[in-house]
């Protein structure tokens, strides 16, 4: 892009683009076996949307150097964490 303040519009631009198409597919959430309000090529557009914002946003972060792999944690899922088995004999001895 160009400045930094530039760069400051297009993350809050895309935040703000993020939240509300993710506020739209949680309103018209339907249950299981009820038809959805929207079309099937409405919801597509929508996925095709987020992508290409979620792209950009971490594009923007590696170019800031604020990108991490890190992925959320469901309250209900299980997480592995992985030890060195030098560092378990350490605080063993």
């Amino acid at each position: 892009m160009g400045s930094s303040n530039d760069n400051g519009f297009e993350v809050r631009l895309l935040s703000a683009v993020r939240k509300t198409l993710i506020s739209v597919a949680k309103d018209t959430m339907t249950k299981p076996g009820l038809r959805h309000p929207l079309s099937d090529s409405t919801q597509k557009m929508i996925t095709d949307c987020l992508d290409v914002v979620t792209s950009r946003q971490i594009a923007i972060d590696k170019e800031n150097g604020s990108h991490s792999n890190m992925k959320p944690v469901f309250i209900n899922e299980e997480t592995v964490q992985s030890v060195s088995l030098d560092e378990l004999k350490k605080t063993l001895n």
